[in-house]
């Protein structure tokens, strides 16, 4: 089997692997445009104004669920080293407790290009991830737990920076919730005795804590058009989050806090300086004990096309 093969075999065990762990926990930061390009070959800015890029992608949830999503994004350089990028998915839930779609949160950031040596290229991006839903969908006019919300109701402060060779990119970034609690109201004990409903963690005025990641990956060039991007995704969560339970008294939940480690990949396929197709896919390598934000990804693939213009 050739080096092209290759990648393509371990890109489809990636993306299928029956990994029943939780984890590939992004709560947004992970893949925003500054942290992306600096993790896979690098797009060619020289005489480049504009980005625009659309996708799709598919999750198994926590207890079997699946999530849909479409996305798109766009970059503008606003100055020589200066770039602003707007992301917005929409995302559709499919369960046991029935289905929820809506737009997901909206993700602002400012990339900032610092001065480059002849190796190393680094950058300094702000931003901020802005709800379009409440986290507060229905269904029988019962509250849905975090893993059937489309997003997560809070806004966000985004903080990052990133260091890249032509083979190599290193990312950390911090992601702070600004809001306080969303407005889930999900509290199991209001579902009938026997409905599955009672094996979701209770969310109701739901806090999240914040999230540290690291980021790596090593770029391989299969092809003259053809690079495949192997890495490491590590997200710390700062603390247990919590909940108000139905006494009205804040719960922390036990074990909602600490480090996960994914495993990820990225197969892109550049057709010619203005074009691109990328396949990306994630699984879980090491978890958390607890994942009441509804994050919990059993794996994760998605497919986007990219162009310049």
């Amino acid at each position: 089997m050739g080096r092209l093969g290759i990648i393509l075999l371990s890109l489809l065990l990636l993306a299928t692997s029956r990994n029943y762990a939780q984890g590939c926990s992004d709560a947004g930061v992970c893949t925003i445009d500054a942290i992306k390009q600096n993790t896979i070959p690098g797009r060619d800015i020289a005489n480049t104004n504009n980005w625009l890029s659309a996708g799709t992608g598919y999750a198994k949830g926590e207890r079997g669920t699946n999530i849909y999503t479409m996305q798109l994004e766009y970059t503008r350089r606003v100055a020589a080293n200066l770039f602003v990028t707007g992301k917005l998915s929409y995302n559709y839930i499919n369960g046991e407790l029935g289905n929820s779609s809506g737009p997901g949160d909206l993700f602002l950031t400012i990339e900032k290009k610092l001065k480059a040596t002849t190796t190393w290229k680094k950058s300094v991006f702000t931003g901020l991830k802005i709800p379009f839903t409440s986290a507060n969908k229905k269904i029988n006019e019962l509250d849905l737990p975090m893993v059937y919300q489309p997003g997560l109701g809070t806004t966000d402060l985004l903080l990052g920076i990133t260091a890249s060779t032509r083979f190599i990119g290193f990312s950390l970034a911090f992601q702070q919730p600004l809001s306080g609690s969303n407005n889930n109201n999900f509290l199991p004990s209001l579902y009938p005795l026997h409905s599955d409903a009672k094996n979701y963690p209770a969310t109701n005025k739901f806090s999240r804590k914040a999230d540290i990641v690291a980021r790596i990956s090593r770029n391989f060039n299969a092809e003259k058009k053809l690079s495949f991007s192997p890495g490491l995704l590590g997200i710390l969560h700062t603390g247990n989050d919590s909940y108000i339970d139905e006494n009205n008294n804040r719960q922390v939940i036990e074990g909602s806090g600490g480090f996960t480690l994914n495993a990820t990949t990225f197969l892109q396929y550049a057709a010619n300086k203005k074009n691109s197709i990328g396949l990306s896919a994630g699984i879980p390598l090491i978890v958390r004990a607890e994942r009441p934000d509804g994050l919990t990804r059993k794996f994760v693939m998605a497919l986007e096309y990219s162009f310049n213009f």
